[in-house]
């Protein structure tokens, strides 16, 4: 039984999205194929320009992951204009956007010890100033939108780490005893990690394994990512009804209830594909995510007969690039 089904997810979806299982199929058999899943060793996530070098301690850096993915997810906003106005901005001399602008804003603040983001007390009673300071880039903007959803999630995260785990996720980590399922159960406590398919877990989970920290029994599944379900549309995996289809096309908010169903029909398309290819999730997750820098929202490589093959599915690919990134009011994608 694979951890999905031991969770009983709510994974439903029909009434506005389908599998197209042929396409599925052919990207199983790349997948099968291709010699960068057989070889490849899942992410450390030690690029030191975002994230914790080990020598600060495995405490610290399970502390930074966490604080750091409690507040992973929607790096846009729909402006006054009805325009899409996505996180990006220099930081620390660096250009970056979406999540890794978070990253690069949280290594700053370490750096420069800002505010104590890995002192669960401070974490709990940070305010929205602290926030702006913490994320404004070296122009003195503040790209990075939903502050106070963000704010709700580390005041959240800081209180529980608190009050029942001693100040430190570690102490939860090592709780689970190597146990995915228990580390799922146990962030479900936090609202940052409450969310009905466990996305912002599953990332956070992939972090702490792929660095080395914990090494779970059962099989990471992928974090649903809004780039994850965008190329799953393109590929032609996804295949959405009229209304969502035109939707997706023209850039418009999803509702509630079309959105989750585009993330179970994906969820379900990546544990299609593990079973098929005997592939883990995390690494998964890793090649899927990694290849958004290929599959951008404008211009992807496919584009070009000189870069289409840098592109992990450009022999599977339907590249049906019309679709734009799922859209949706949320706090957990």
């Amino acid at each position: 039984m694979m951890i999905v089904d031991r969770l009983r997810l709510n994974l439903q979806f029909g009434k506005y999205v389908e599998l197209d299982y042929g396409v599925l199929d052919k990207i199983c058999e790349l997948t099968s194929k291709e010699d960068a899943y057989k070889f490849y060793k899942p992410y450390s996530w030690d690029d030191p320009h975002y994230w914790l070098e080990n020598d600060k301690g495995m405490k610290d850096v399970s502390q930074y992951f966490t604080v750091g993915n409690a507040i992973n997810f929607r790096y846009w906003w729909i402006a006054e204009n009805s325009r899409i106005n996505q996180c990006h901005g220099m930081k620390g001399g660096m250009d970056v956007g979406g999540a890794m602008y978070m990253w690069r804003s949280l290594r700053m603040c370490y750096d420069k010890e800002t505010y104590p983001i890995l002192d669960a007390y401070k974490l709990a009673k940070i305010s929205i100033t602290d926030l702006k300071v913490i994320f404004q880039d070296d122009n003195g903007n503040v790209p990075l939108p939903l502050l106070e959803e963000r704010l709700k999630n580390w005041r959240d995260l800081g209180k529980k780490l608190c009050e029942y785990w001693g100040g430190e996720f570690y102490n939860l980590l090592k709780e689970t005893k190597n146990s995915l399922y228990n580390f799922i159960q146990y962030s479900r406590q936090f609202r940052a990690f409450d969310d009905p398919i466990c996305k912002m877990t599953m990332v956070n989970a992939i972090f702490h394994q792929g660095r080395g920290i914990t090494k779970f029994r059962e099989t990471i599944f992928p974090g649903i990512d809004y780039q994850l379900v965008k190329q799953q549309l393109r590929i032609g995996i996804l295949a959405p009804k009229e209304t969502v289809k035109n939707k997706l096309i023209h850039g418009e908010l999803l509702s509630e209830e079309e959105a989750r169903e585009l993330r179970n029909a994906c969820l379900k398309a990546f544990i299609y594909i593990m079973k098929k290819t005997n592939v883990a999730g995390d690494i998964i997750d890793n090649k899927w995510w990694f290849n958004r820098q290929n599959c951008k929202d404008e211009d992807p490589v496919c584009q070009n007969s000189e870069t289409i093959n840098t592109c992990l599915f450009s022999k599977a690919c339907e590249k049906k690039i019309q679709y734009k990134r799922p859209l949706e009011n949320t706090r957990y994608y």
